[in-house]
Formats: structure tokens, C-alpha cells, sequence
């Protein structure tokens, strides 16, 4: 069992949740699945790189000048320079795909993520609050607001991401990462923030 948790915090870390989230945004039932496929492609791309490559290679860096202890970023003190790498890189990538047209949208997510993300350094500073249900509550708020904003049917869309919520929530448990507070506390600090940013 331990084995499935692990398998499934890695399968939905927090720096693959945004291209999970862009996968959801061109496949929904509603105006942004008429995106052209070379945006898409191009977005995938940038948030591949700005989201995860650069965050993932700057934690390298971190270990070798001992910064962080672990990968898991157990410790709160230590998120705190992985995620000022997040957000800068986020900035970059807000602004490279605010380059191509059609792409309002993934801006708005790049745009909530840079906001979301300087609200969670301060909150680390103070508490520590689970990465994973932060990031999975900001995708169940995106996918609400796709809903109620862009009278799109995303129902099978939003239930998909609760299941999913859900069981990562019970992994963080049953792994000991977080407490329960910290796991609520992850996951409706995402979603009521983008459902009262973006709607």
C-alpha cells in the first residue's frame, strides 16, 4: 500500500498539477477546446519548462549547496526557496505565452498560480500547509470556474478532480506527510483562491 500512496503523491505532484490542469482547460466542454493545436503545443511546452523543468533543476541545486535536506520538502523553511524559483519562473512563463494569441485563459492560470503562490510562501513561513491539496484545490476551483463562468458541462471534469483530490489526500495521510488540518487547509486554501480570483 505504501507503494501505491508514494506512486500516487509523485503521479500528482504539485509541479505536474498545472499541466494537468492546461490538459483540462483544451479538453473541456467549452470555447477553449477550439484552441488550435499548435497553441496548445506551445503552451504545454512553456509550462513544461517554466513549471516544472526549471523548479525541478533549481531543487538539484538546492541539495548539492545543502539549502534543502530532501526532495520532500519535509521541512516548512525549506519550501520557501523552492517556491521564490516557482514564481519567478511563473512570471517568465506568463509572459512568454502572453506572446501567442488565443491564450487569455492559460495566462488567467499563470496569473492565479503567481498569486497563489506568493499567499502560500507567507503562509509556510508561519505553517505548514500541504504543497499537494493546494495544488489539487486550485485545480477543482479552475475547473468549477470553467463551469460556472463559461457555461461549459465540465460535471464529469469536476468529479474526476474531487476523486482524484480525494485519494491523494487519503495517500498524504497514510504516508504521515500532513495532519488532517494541513490537508483541509491545503486544499480549500486552492480552491476558494482561484474560485475568487478568477469568478
Amino acid at each position: 500500500m505504501k507503494i501505491v500512496a508514494q506512486g500516487i503523491s509523485y503521479l500528482f505532484h504539485p509541479l505536474l498539477i498545472p499541466l494537468y490542469g492546461l490538459f483540462l482547460i483544451f479538453n473541456s466542454n467549452s470555447v477553449f477546446s477550439l484552441i488550435p493545436e499548435k497553441v496548445r503545443l506551445y503552451c504545454y511546452g512553456m509550462t513544461f519548462i517554466t513549471l516544472f523543468l526549471v523548479p525541478l533543476l533549481s531543487m538539484l541545486v538546492f541539495k548539492k549547496f545543502k539549502l534543502i535536506t530532501s526532495f520532500d520538502l519535509e521541512l516548512k523553511q525549506e519550501r520557501i526557496y523552492p517556491v521564490l524559483v516557482t514564481i519567478f519562473s511563473a512570471f517568465l512563463g506568463f509572459y512568454l505565452i502572453g506572446m501567442v494569441p488565443y491564450t487569455n485563459i492559460v495566462q488567467q492560470l499563470y496569473l492565479v498560480l503567481i498569486i497563489m503562490l506568493s499567499a502560500f510562501s507567507i503562509i509556510t513561513m508561519r505553517w505548514k500547509i500541504s504543497m499537494h491539496m493546494t495544488a489539487a484545490g486550485a485545480v477543482c476551483g479552475f475547473v468549477s470556474v470553467l463551469g460556472l463562468k463559461y457555461l461549459g458541462d465540465v460535471r464529469p471534469l469536476l468529479m474526476l478532480t474531487l476523486f482524484v483530490s480525494g485519494a491523494l489526500a487519503t495517500c498524504r495521510l497514510y504516508l504521515k506527510k500532513h495532519n488532517p488540518a494541513q490537508i483541509y487547509a491545503g486544499f480549500f486554501f486552492g480552491l476558494v483562491f482561484v474560485v475568487c480570483i478568477l469568478y
